[in-house]
């Protein structure tokens, strides 16, 4: 009985703070995603969901297919003409995480994007961390899936480009 008192007592207790709820939310990219011919470049394949930090409740995008595999594609896109022989790229350690600015004016909403790749070529070799913070004004109706296609594009695309310059100022 004692029991059934304490979890009826804390069930009320979170009824009236409001609770937290926790809302998962499917993300399609699969228009983010097109064939490239570059399979000298390689992204750690991982299932990851983004969380949207900064909300009163907990909100998880769950991106199909993953980000690793958007960032994957968009890289290969884009560095396709930057191929010479004996080149190998490989990335891992995706990360992403949006965040929320309620506070801003207007509110806005940020992607941190980020991946550790090897550049190898011909025996020399480099390493490096890329990360980028791609914003944007929060989106209307709290439409944080299509705030994530449109900030994962920017964001895979500015590493594309940091990476492109370090491929190109590798010796080969």
């Amino acid at each position: 009985m004692k029991k059934f008192a304490w979890v009826a007592g804390a069930a009320l207790l979170l009824a009236a703070c409001g609770g937290s709820q926790d809302t998962r939310v499917p993300v399609a990219l699969g228009s983010l995603v097109s064939p490239a011919s570059a399979p000298w470049l390689q992204v750690e394949q991982d299932t990851q969901d983004v969380e949207v930090r900064g909300l009163e409740d907990s909100l998880t995008l769950k991106p199909t297919p993953p980000v690793s595999e958007v960032l994957q594609a968009r890289l290969r896109q884009a560095l396709e003409g930057s191929y010479f022989t004996d080149l190998v790229v490989q990335c891992e350690q995706v990360f992403a995480e949006m965040r929320v600015d309620s506070e801003a004016t207007p509110a806005s909403v940020t992607l941190e994007l980020g991946t550790h790749c090897a550049i190898h070529a011909r025996g020399l070799g480099s390493d490096k961390t890329y990360h980028v913070s791609p914003s944007m004004p929060a989106p209307a109706r709290a439409d944080y899936a299509k705030a994530l296609s449109s900030l994962l594009a920017t964001g895979a695309d500015d590493i594309a480009w940091q990476l492109r310059a370090d491929v190109d100022a590798t010796p080969h």
